[in-house]
């Protein structure tokens, strides 16, 4: 099942089911871990997870049949990560709470990933992405007039399933010296406030004195920002550095921008300036004259161009993987070269018996339907 890797030999067992959680397992799996899903068998409608099973076993197990906790409470016994993204309380409820589970496996790091985290306040609060961005402050710093989202990227993934992972890898690091397990505590809200550290700085030392649209990167400045092109594609532009600053006024033709690029009272009319220019020419012609010069310019892609852009195509970046696009994994090891796969075929009595259960156990779970292929 693992093919290899630095997590190689790692088992995860990802109870996790929706938002962040498969992600942040497929991580796991992208890097050699022996990852097995567990899903709920009866679930309906579309089902998003699936797009982030690759590299993974998945099985179907309906935690409200009264024999599936001590089920899952077994496999876990013989699993090195339990991932789960209930709310406080859930697992605990039955039977499946980091105290249950380490009092059995006291090697098992158990990854709880969540929006709001094990305490506090807000902890019971129902919540999605936005909400945790909305009360982290990253929300507040995105957009110029309206703040903008972007769609479950900057909340559920980056704040989320990347600091579970690296948390869990972290747990299973000190296990190598401590010998022991523990719980790793992720929540989006406090890994959206951790993407702040930098604006947070910034604001502290006097750089930015603080306000939606008044920072150099959050579009407001006319040499960092996103313009319509005469086709109505958009061309992206972060001209920050003087000679690159430079580059960017010879390549728009307006020489009276030379001075004054950090009078932020011009930003306003200067960026109507250069919003005009833009518009005369297609995104494939600023993106030739941008290529010509090292001026910091590149076009905004969409959903469908990604596997024919050269660059992205060179590294094999996103892939056409069997008739849908995939990225691949990331970041890149010298000694490990991941690359996108599909889900591994699962026997469920095969995956009981690697988990700890004997055949004759497996067979009857199986048969009683406690336990099913997804």
């Amino acid at each position: 099942m693992s093919g290899g890797g630095p997590l190689a030999g790692i088992r995860v067992l990802d109870l996790s089911a929706l938002g962040p959680g498969p992600f942040c397992s497929m991580i796991l799996a992208d890097f050699g871990a022996v990852v097995v899903e567990v899903v709920r068998p009866d679930r309906r409608g579309p089902d998003p997870a699936a797009f982030l099973r690759r590299g993974k076993q998945t099985i179907g197990i309906d935690l409200r049949n009264e024999e599936a906790p001590e089920v899952v409470a077994r496999m876990a016994c013989h699993a090195d990560v339990l991932l789960e993204g209930n709310r406080p309380g859930a697992m605990e409820r039955r039977g499946l709470g980091p105290d249950d589970l380490l009092a059995r496996n006291p090697r098992l790091v158990y990854t709880r990933l969540t929006g709001w985290g094990q305490s506090g306040p807000y902890a019971q609060r129902a919540g999605h992405d936005i909400n945790y961005l909305a009360i982290s402050g990253a929300l507040g710093v995105t957009g110029v007039d309206t703040p903008v989202a972007p769609p479950a990227l900057l909340g559920d993934l980056a704040a989320g399933s990347f600091l579970a992972a690296l948390g869990t890898v972290l747990a299973l690091f000190e296990r190598q010296t401590a010998g022991v397990g523990q719980v790793v505590d992720a929540a989006i809200v406090d890994g959206a406030a951790l993407l702040l550290s930098a604006v947070l700085g910034e604001r502290a030392s006097g750089f930015w004195a603080g306000g939606r649209g008044t920072h150099v990167l959050s579009g407001a400045a006319p040499f960092y920002g996103v313009y319509r092109c005469a086709d109505g594609g958009w061309f992206s532009v972060g001209a920050i550095e003087p000679q690159f600053y430079a580059a960017f006024v010879d390549i728009v033709g307006l020489p009276e921008l030379d001075s004054g690029q950090w009078d932020q009272a011009q930003w306003p009319a200067r960026r109507a300036q250069v919003e005009a220019v833009f518009a005369r020419r297609t995104r494939d012609d600023w993106t030739r004259a941008f290529a010509e010069v090292d001026a910091c310019g590149a076009p905004v892609l969409e959903i469908d161009e990604l596997a024919a852009d050269p660059h992205l195509a060179a590294r094999h970046t996103v892939l056409d993987y069997d008739g849908r696009l995939q990225a691949s994994p990331a970041p890149r090891l010298s000694r490990h070269q991941a690359s996108p796969r599909g889900p591994v075929a699962t026997d469920p009595t095969d995956v009981l018996q690697r988990l700890g259960f004997s055949a004759g156990e497996a067979a009857d779970l199986v048969s009683h339907g406690v336990v099913r292929s997804d």
